[in-house]
């Protein structure tokens, strides 16, 4: 006689991105695409060009591009969807209602600065249902190499150039000794304030490397790194990343184990790795998953 099993299950990773609809998709993806247009039309020419940078009052730069290209993507939703809210890293939050886009026109300023090509543009779409606004749709946009990721709860696709397009995916990796570990900044700086935590993570990792800002959650969905770290962000650092790596089937939470859109910060891994991860950084493993 088969016996019930005494083992319980592992609780299923809490996700995110809320769920949209195909028609929702059929409706607002191809308007994010002309976002991503705008915003590339403004940032492209500036890019190389020895472009001015000013400080903002939190000491972090900021450029021309950063604020052209977040006006030219609010002009663009106020002309077609002027009820929707709009959160933006330059201009702030207007009200609106049922949508909201969460707008970071150059994520790594200092690598736009710098002549670096990872640095990229950021656009969600977040719905509220009754609960507060969750991201629905995410982009992660590089105008350096004209390639483009959109994710939602099912799946994320790769956009170039040149009109090709195709589905992508994380790998799989269940070893941290296997893992490629991604950080924005190296774990020793004040920015990325990882700790001895994360350098024995880091000692372990077969490949280190500070490919970071949001090109390290590119590497992370189109399955080539395996773990990408972020201790400290913003919300609009954060809500574009949400849909990219669940749709690419990756797992993400904030650096205590948690809701990484009410404490923003990334901890986002290929899945497998995660609670492994989570140990490692002095998170227990399965902190932030349902009951």
């Amino acid at each position: 006689m088969d016996r019930p099993s005494t083992f319980a299950s592992p609780p299923t990773p809490r996700r995110y991105c809320a769920p949209s609809s195909p028609a929702e998709r059929r409706e607002f993806v191809p308007f994010m695409h002309l976002l991503i247009g705008a915003a590339f039309g403004v940032i492209r020419p500036l890019f190389l060009s020895g472009v001015t940078v000013s400080a903002k009052a939190d000491a972090t730069p900021v450029t021309a591009a950063d604020r052209g290209a977040e006006a030219a993507m609010r002009q663009e939703i106020e002309r077609r969807y002027p009820q929707h809210g709009i959160v933006g890293e330059e201009f702030g939050e207007k009200a609106g209602r049922r949508y909201r886009w969460v707008l970071d026109p150059v994520d790594g300023t200092r690598a736009f600065i710098t002549h670096c090509f990872l640095f990229g543009t950021l656009i969600a779409l977040e719905r509220d249902d009754g609960a507060g606004y969750a991201p629905i749709l995410g982009a992660i946009a590089h105008p350096a190499a004209g390639v483009a990721l959109v994710g939602h709860r099912d799946g994320t696709r790769l956009y170039a150039a040149d009109g090709s397009q195709r589905a992508v995916g994380v790998r799989r990796c269940t070893r941290i000794e296997d893992a490629t570990v991604l950080a924005t900044t190296h774990w020793e700086t004040g920015e990325q304030r990882g700790g001895e935590a994360a350098a024995a993570l880091i000692r372990r990792a077969r490949l280190y490397r500070t490919w970071g800002d949001c090109f390290g959650y590119f590497a992370l969905a189109t399955g080539g790194a395996d773990v990408m770290l972020d201790p400290s962000l913003a919300y609009w650092d954060v809500a574009a990343i949400v849909p990219v790596i669940e749709g690419a089937g990756g797992r993400l939470t904030s650096w205590s184990g948690g809701d990484p859109l009410a404490a923003p910060s990334l901890i986002a891994t290929a899945g497998p790795l995660h609670d492994e991860v989570l140990r490692l950084l002095g998170t227990p493993a399965g902190a932030g998953t349902p009951v």
